[in-house]
């Protein structure tokens, strides 16, 4: 009985065709786009690859991940015809750090800021994904697209509101002038944003008007974090001036809320919507003169910040690429923990919404 013929090995030959590199892309969307683009079955890419089985359903790469051994991402390479560190610059789950023994497939966790976000199809491609790398939500580099991870990846057209084309530019500003910095204090500001955004008191009104023209009347909690973007940039602004401030002797922060109060079409702030900057306050507090450690003045801002930015130096700078000290989670109570710290009981800034792994502890007195 003769036994069928053993299938030659795929070569760089039967991938003619080099999908573009795109910065952050997972690995699942990399790999699905390269065999879409080539007309190869995805199976037959994984088989050359390792052994890697897909689920009945096929590759999602919204919902699952493909993490490479060394030895598959070297075979890639030789099949894309680029080097492997050429993909591990692109693709973060081809970094060195994120290599694992055995090609496998793996579903991306539940959790929130875990998984990937639609990349823009205006300027990236469409159909592949970004990984969150922490982070929900970003407005794309072409400033055309808001894309978030939450509730299974959407974009939104940020076309018909240019405010939020001008709070992108500002943002680059504020990075290109203060560094890591300068996208922290966005990542803060826009906590608090999102917290008066719940609280339906500051700027509800203008909010709900942007809501309405990106066309998100039916979906306003989607719609939030791009409509309170304008505002998060300009307290951030403020919060910088704070920031030089408070290494001032005598420094007092009430001249500083009154100027975030002006922003508010209200006027002064209600109790409630002091609470984020209370909070804020508390770990970005007046400091003793001195001078931070750090060669560079970029070093120096960033290693004066509160200990809960520092918990993940940024990797890749650019909007939204840094972590907030404000650690409430939009979607979740304001005042509320679905589980308590048992290290501090909740009273750490780290652990006042959610129990966080790297409890600060309580401040010394």
């Amino acid at each position: 009985m003769n036994s069928s013929p053993t299938p030659a090995p795929l070569t760089a030959h039967d991938l003619p065709i080099r999908v573009p590199l795109i910065h952050g892309e997972t690995t699942a969307s990399y790999l699905a786009r390269t065999s879409i683009a080539n007309g190869l079955p995805l199976p037959v890419l994984l088989a050359a690859l390792g052994d890697a089985p897909l689920p009945d359903e096929g590759l999602m790469p919204e919902r699952e991940e493909i993490l490479l051994s060394a030895q598959a991402l070297a075979r890639l390479a030789a099949l894309v015809e680029r080097e492997p560190d050429q993909l591990a610059r692109a693709l973060p789950g081809a970094h060195a750090g994120r290599l694992v023994c055995e090609l496998h497939l793996e579903p991306w966790p539940r959790d929130l800021a875990a998984l990937p976000l639609p990349a823009c199809p205006l300027c990236m491609e469409p159909g592949a994904w970004l990984a969150a790398e922490g982070h929900r939500w970003r407005p794309c580099g072409c400033g055309r697209r808001w894309m978030a991870g939450d509730d299974g990846g959407y974009l939104i057209d940020t076309g018909p509101v240019p405010e939020l084309g001008r709070a992108l530019a500002q943002h680059r500003e504020l990075v290109h002038r203060l560094g890591p910095v300068g996208d922290a204090l966005v990542a803060d500001a826009h906590q608090v944003m999102l917290w008066w955004w719940v609280s339906g008191q500051f700027s509800a009104e203008a909010w709900h008007a942007r809501e309405d023209t990106l066309g998100m009347s039916r979906h306003r909690r989607r719609a939030a974090p791009a409509a309170v973007y304008p505002e998060a940039v300009a307290v951030a602004e403020l919060m910088w001036k704070w920031e030089e401030r408070r290494r001032r002797p005598g420094a007092s922060f009430e001249g500083w809320v009154e100027s975030v109060e002006r922003l508010s079409p209200a006027g002064a702030l209600a109790k409630r919507e002091r609470v984020p900057l209370k909070y804020w306050l508390e770990q970005h507090r007046p400091e003793s003169p001195g001078k931070p450690k750090g060669p560079t003045a970029v070093e120096r801002r960033w290693n004066r910040l509160p200990d809960l930015h520092q918990r993940q130096p940024p990797t890749d700078h650019g909007p939204f690429r840094t972590p907030s000290c404000l650690m409430w989670v939009y979607g979740l109570p304001l005042t509320e923990t679905t589980t308590v710290c048992p290290r501090c009981n909740g009273r750490a800034p780290s652990c006042r919404w959610v129990a966080y792994p790297g409890c600060t502890g309580l401040r010394r007195k």
